[in-house]
């Protein structure tokens, strides 16, 4: 007993040992997992709906795809009239605006060599001027005002001449950014002087109007006028479009300049989302957003959107974009390498303290493991007893468990006795009723002569139809009061669209066999004289029910037998 109870106490003690261990790694998995996530800033739930967007990026291009796709379908049509043919490219072209810059050119250039053939002076300025939007997109200056500067615009529609006078604004807004760090001072002035010819010209509270006016109120810091303007139209616009994202990037540059970092940001990302959804491949707000989070320290989001903004640049071939990324990429690149050097370094400590702890746990379960050895032959002799004493219950309640059986057989038997011996009884004592009877009308009908009589009755079948009939009903009562519960029970063998409806009292002929069948009449002629049909009738539905079977072995009958084997109560 003593060498038991400090058995035990040996057990109990190593037990703790692995405790502390495991505890110990547990903690230091904690203070691993929440130091790494103070290192980081923590996401707001636009920037994780940005990385879901980015993510998925290829079903948004194949939406952009099957537009054009649907307009290339156009040329397929080679009765196709010119003048769908130059709406068609111009269409494509925009499609492509913002898409691929190598795409758009050709397209607008189709157009615009339409336009000239038909002399339409409305479409020749409408593709003169998109194609110097594109260039001017592209970083192609010199092309872009190249091109506006040989447009008389005397001649040009108010349509034409709003669209004019917004891609010369656009052109020295691209240049401007081109020349980010320089004298930019005469290129400012040039674009405000025709951006108020745009605001002099453009539909009032139009798209470009509430656009270019919200431009000119957030430099004249005016924030009040700037911000009701955009934040009014916003909700006019559908979402995830070019327009979209255009308005609220100029609303992340109103909040910058209004000192309020985190709005600045919230729209930066919202017009990166409404970018990437649209498939706007010349795009700026992503790589804004991705300076921003890198000034807070989330370098390894940074990096990704950075590296996407690059990725979209070289696709569309922004020349300006490139330029621009290439000049915080290296820096973006190197402290995402060196964080991730500082990463690598700290995940090696970590697996060396946890190798160290695995060997200590390891020592500690061999200790453990031996000291239960030493319980495990001190209770060998206890189990054995127990084996020896399961044993003899198990024997008594086989042997219980048989005697139960055989009580229900016999129970089961009686009762199938009972039922049929009052069944017999009652059809016999009926059928000698009937005989007597049967007997007295013909003794009646011999003394009177009515011998014709006597043949008609005994050749009609009604009668032998009609005791049949009596037959099959006394059997379907007397076997569905000892087995009520029969034709469920062998439905549940039955596949289910092959089951038997569940009539009271009644069997049909299939059902009668498998009756008997329950009732341990298995041979074909018995069951044929009994039931009074062919003996291969007897066999067809046999086979019938059979082939209904969930199971296609050869014991369905065999499970029939014991269908309903607890007696009702």
């Amino acid at each position: 007993m003593f060498l038991m109870c400090k058995l035990y106490l040996g057990l109990w003690f190593f037990k703790k040992l692995i405790k502390c261990v495991l505890k110990t790694l547990f903690s230091f998995f904690l203070f691993t997992l929440f130091t790494a996530a103070g290192s980081t800033a923590k996401l707001d739930s636009l920037l994780t709906v940005l990385d879901k967007t980015i993510a998925d990026e290829s079903e948004y291009n194949v939406i952009k795809s099957e537009k054009i796709y649907l307009l290339n379908q156009l040329f397929e049509n080679k009765n196709l009239p010119i003048e769908k043919r130059y709406q068609a490219y111009r269409d494509l072209s925009k499609e492509y605006d913002s898409y691929n810059f190598d795409s758009a050119r050709v397209y607008v250039v189709k157009s615009a060599q339409i336009a000239v053939k038909l002399n339409n002076i409305n479409w020749i300025h409408e593709s003169q001027i998109q194609l110097a939007l594109i260039h001017a997109r592209s970083g192609m200056f010199s092309d872009a005002f190249s091109i506006l500067n040989a447009i008389d615009k005397s001649k040009m529609s108010s349509d034409n001449l709003v669209l004019y006078y917004k891609t010369y604004v656009e052109t020295y807004i691209y240049q401007m950014e081109y020349l980010e760090g320089f004298d930019i001072t005469s290129w400012l002035k040039e674009r405000n002087s025709y951006q108020d010819s745009l605001l002099a010209v453009a539909p009032p509270y139009g798209y470009d109007y509430v656009v270019y006016y919200g431009l000119k109120y957030i430099e004249e810091r005016k924030f009040e006028q700037s911000e009701a303007i955009l934040l009014n139209y916003l909700g006019k616009l559908e979402k995830n479009t070019r327009e979209y994202s255009v308005l609220t990037s100029i609303l992340a540059y109103h909040y910058e300049l209004k000192g309020k970092p985190d709005l600045q940001k919230e729209y930066l990302a919202i017009s990166a989302i409404s970018d990437e959804r649209a498939a706007v491949k010349e795009n700026n707000s992503l790589r804004v957003l991705a300076i921003k989070l890198f000034d807070e320290g989330q370098v390894d989001r940074a990096n990704r959107y950075i590296k996407k903004s690059l990725e979209d640049a070289n696709f569309y071939h922004a020349r300006l974009r490139n330029l621009q990324i290439a000049k915080v990429l290296p820096i973006i690149d190197k402290a995402f390498q060196t964080d991730r050097e500082i990463h690598e370094r700290k995940l090696t400590r970590l697996l060396l303290l946890v190798s160290l702890l695995s060997l200590v746990l390891m020592v500690a379960i061999y200790l453990v493991f031996k000291q239960m050895k030493k319980v495990s032959k001190a209770q060998k002799k206890i189990v054995e007893i127990n084996t020896q004493l399961n044993e003899l219950n198990t024997s008594l309640q086989e042997a219980n468990e048989k005697q139960k059986r055989s009580n229900a057989s016999l129970a089961e038997a009686n009762l199938v006795k009972e039922q049929y011996i009052g069944s017999f009884l009652e059809i016999s004592t009926e059928y000698i009723d009937k005989f007597d009877s049967f007997k007295t009308l013909v003794n009646r009908k011999i003394m009177a002569g009515q011998k014709n009589d006597l043949l008609r009755m005994t050749a009609d079948s009604v009668d032998s139809v009609r005791d049949l009939k009596k037959l099959y009903e006394s059997f379907d009562k007397a076997f569905l009061n000892i087995y009520p519960n029969f034709v469920e029970e062998l439905n549940d063998l039955l596949r289910e669209d092959e089951r038997y409806p569940v009539i009271p009292q009644t069997l049909n002929q299939e059902l009668r066999i498998f009756a008997l069948i329950r009732l341990g009449i298995t041979d074909s002629n018995k069951m044929a004289t009994f039931l009074h049909y062919s003996l291969r009738t007897i066999y067809n539905y046999r086979s019938k029910v059979k082939s209904k079977a969930i199971s296609q072995d050869d014991s369905f009958e065999e499970r029939v037998k014991h269908l309903c084997s607890v007696l009702p109560e």
